[in-house]
């Protein structure tokens, strides 16, 4: 008798030990769209400063500090989406949403700026050194709009099968 209370004295702080070993920090969700708005409402802040750093009547200047901002708000968003759990174990959301993140984070980082450094250049050039420049300075922003495309329509895609999976309506917002 004294053997089996003993027994299970220990199963049971055992049992409480690996359970407060093993607990998840991160925080997590019980509604899933409070986890698809949480993810989408970081998406859509990233989405707004990569707009103020490509709105170029502020001045190039203002436009660089404003890619410094963006990358210093993917570091932050790393780091935010990092700390949530899967919902229901798919994480399928959070990872697309990672990459999204960093690949603004590169944008705000090179490729924005190395638009911004061509447009100041054409900006500062002579008539015919602009005539020369306009069709790169073009290409460039298209590009830089081409891979936004590409990026964002694959977080769509993803939260698309998201929803499906777990059963809610995503409102279209983006055309």
């Amino acid at each position: 008798m004294k053997f089996s209370f003993i027994f299970s004295a220990m199963a049971v702080l055992m049992l409480a030990v690996s359970c407060n070993v093993n607990s998840d920090k991160r925080k997590s969700f019980t509604d899933v769209v409070e986890y698809n708005d949480f993810i989408v409402d970081h998406i859509n802040t990233l989405d707004s400063a990569y707009i103020l750093a490509l709105a170029t009547d502020s001045g190039i200047d203002v436009c660089m500090k404003k890619c410094d901002q963006l990358v210093e708000l993917c570091d932050k968003t790393t780091e935010e989406f990092k700390g949530i759990q899967p919902y229901q174990g798919d994480s399928t959301l959070t990872m697309q949403a990672l990459a999204y993140t960093q690949f603004m984070r590169n944008n705000g980082k090179t490729e924005i700026k190395k638009l911004l450094k061509l447009i100041d250049k054409y900006q500062n050039a002579s008539f015919e050194e602009q005539e020369k420049m306009v069709e790169e300075v073009q290409a460039t922003a298209e590009n830089i709009d081409k891979q936004y495309d590409i990026e964002i329509n694959k977080v769509d895609k993803v939260q698309q099968k998201f929803s499906v999976k777990h059963n809610f309506k995503v409102l279209k917002t983006r055309s």
